[in-house]
């Protein structure tokens, strides 16, 4: 509870300007405060409200009573207003105020991998004056989250400042919840993939099969922009988001009295055989533990219940594995495991976005509620790196990110032999000309990123971001050039859909799969025109012989010509 005054110890915290908390940052001396965006671009008049400590305060060389009215001349991002101030009747103390129309979110204590207790003040420009809050926090990420790591993701939990039980919060009309995210795209040089990545997949995305219902069910994490100090140090511009769990996608609540599953929620970690579904570790599984090979059970909470439930996750795995030899198998049954409809638009939205860490891993697979149906749901989560954006600071990732390159690259069994499904591939080309119009349309896109990219600037938050962290080592001593990474994004953007629609999203040819010489049929015949075209024989097939689908013709399309004859 100690950690409750902190917020308002500090003299420098006690700044008060027209109902709206002024923030400290040690850092560069300013006060940073939240206003309505409305405020900007005219004179605002507020009045200031300064402790008993001050006995002189004065901006721009005008003295300002406690109480008194000031003129803030032609407010504008970025814009200084000198402060000089006397504490308590001896101490000269200098600055600046400058102003932003971002919530601004302080946050108070010291952050571990483990959660501590500390003091939260969430800032909102069009609301009152905000006050502080009682919370536990922890710092959050994999490779964004280490010893030498500067600009840090937390993880907040407010708890009632009585009891420590849960207390929700509801910031920025987001939902009413205990449970929020800070999220700095430490290592993004544009720092906001990631965030507009997710309101793209909000947006394009259909809802889940059992949703009709349940119109709060979000498939994905909505959120905020804002900007953040940690014990009076300015961390940069964030987003505030919610998290992905079963409140976010309304799964139905585990059967405590009579232990029962009903909704589950399972994530994808880190890339392994098992997470691409594609060659499970079977000797390592164990139904009692929370943990398998890269999947992770988020819900229901096995340190909570002390039961765990793979059900749905692991047949959805072993299913993908036997359907891969099978084409009606897949045809047939794949929609009893996969919500189908969310799959062809998630595949379609990361090989748009080339969102290279989220094909295989990244992923929740939500099950709303086992005692109804098995099927599984998918869900994006941590899109920094798409978009063209390199993999690490730390390295160029050369062709693995330039826009023109192939689909090929998504190993998720799934979706990957799906479009060896002549009805699914057309599908997904239909609903990818569907989109085109709309959300994937070039112009869209880039007006999208802009959007949020200039009201960052307009309101002076990148050139605060820039200067505290330009040439870190977070971003391997680099100069952050946000406005610059922008002009990248935008001729990549153009470049990639221009590809997409020339070279991937393309209808399935009229014959079927393996039917090389196109006979119509599959037969020890297209076996022996394929291994002559490996050997160097003229490709008449007019691109039958990529059976499957990879853009190279070679055994790998032998063995799939093998298998559909064998289990045909």
């Amino acid at each position: 509870m100690a950690l409750m005054l902190v917020a308002t110890a500090s003299w420098a915290q006690v700044l008060n300007i027209g109902g709206h908390r002024a923030v400290f940052d040690s850092i560069n001396n300013m006060w940073l405060c939240s206003i309505p965006q409305s405020s900007f671009g005219s004179d605002y008049t507020a009045t200031i409200n300064y402790g008993d400590t001050i006995s002189e305060f004065a901006v721009d060389g005008n003295l300002i009573a406690n109480g008194e009215e000031c003129v803030f001349e032609n407010v504008m991002g970025g814009k200084k207003y000198t402060v000089t101030a006397q504490l308590n009747d001896t101490i000269p103390v200098e600055g600046f105020i400058t102003f932003t129309w971002l919530p601004i979110v302080e946050l108070y204590g010291d952050f571990t991998d483990y959660y501590s207790y500390a003091t939260v003040v969430v800032s909102e420009p069009d609301s009152a004056l905000a006050e502080p809050m009682f919370a536990k926090i922890k710092r959050r990420g994999h490779s964004t989250n280490h010893g030498s790591a500067h600009k840090l993701n937390f993880r907040i939990k407010f708890l009632n400042p009585d009891d420590s039980t849960k207390e929700n919060h509801r910031f920025f009309g987001l939902r009413d919840d205990n449970t929020w995210l800070l999220d700095g795209g430490q290592r993004d040089m544009l720092r906001v993939r990631n965030r507009v990545s997710t309101d793209l997949w909000l947006d394009m995305s259909r809802r889940p099969w059992y949703t009709d219902s349940l119109p709060n069910a979000h498939n994905g994490s909505r959120g905020q922009m804002v900007e953040v100090l940690h014990n009076g140090k300015y961390m940069g511009f964030y987003s505030m988001c919610e998290p992905i769990d079963r409140k976010q996608l309304k799964l139905k609540r585990y059967d405590e009295e009579n232990e029962i599953f009903h909704g589950l929620m399972y994530e994808a970690s880190i890339w392994t055989r098992t997470a691409t579904m594609s060659d499970p570790d079977l000797e390592n599984y164990n139904p009692n533990m929370a943990g398998w090979d890269g999947l992770l059970i988020k819900y229901p909470d096995y340190d909570e219940i002390g039961r765990v439930y793979w059900g749905p996750m692991y047949n959805a795995v072993m299913f993908a594995g036997r359907a891969d030899n099978s084409i009606k198998l897949r045809a047939d049954s794949m929609g009893y495991y996969f919500d189908m409809p969310v799959m062809e638009d998630y595949y379609i939205f990361v090989g748009s976005i080339q969102a290279l860490d989220n094909e295989s891993k990244n992923i929740f697979y939500s099950c709303y509620d086992n005692q109804v149906h098995p099927r599984l749901t998918m869900t994006p989560w941590d899109l920094d790196i798409s978009l063209g954006g390199q993999i690490s600071p730390e390295w160029d990732s050369g062709d693995l990110v330039i826009p023109e390159r192939r689909i090929k690259w998504i190993s998720h069994l799934p979706m990957a032999c799906m479009m060896g499904v002549k009805k699914f591939r057309n599908e997904v080309h239909d609903r990818y000309v569907e989109l085109r119009k709309t959300y994937l349309n070039p112009d869209s896109l880039v007006e999208r990123f802009r959007t949020v990219i200039n009201n960052l600037d307009a309101c002076g938050a990148i050139d605060r971001e820039e200067s505290r962290w330009s040439h870190d080592q977070d971003i391997n001593w680099k100069a952050l050039n946000i406005r610059q990474e922008m002009d990248y994004l935008e001729d990549w953007l153009r470049r990639r859909i221009a590809f997409l629609d020339e070279n991937e999203f393309l209808p399935a040819p009229e014959y079927d799969p393996g039917d090389v010489n196109g006979d119509g049929e599959v037969t020890i015949a297209d076996v022996n025109l394929l291994i002559d075209i490996i050997l160097g024989a003229e490709d008449n097939t007019e691109g039958r012989s990529d059976v499957n689908v990879d853009g190279e013709v070679g055994i790998a399309d032998v063995n799939v010509v093998i298998d559909i004859i064998l289990n045909s």
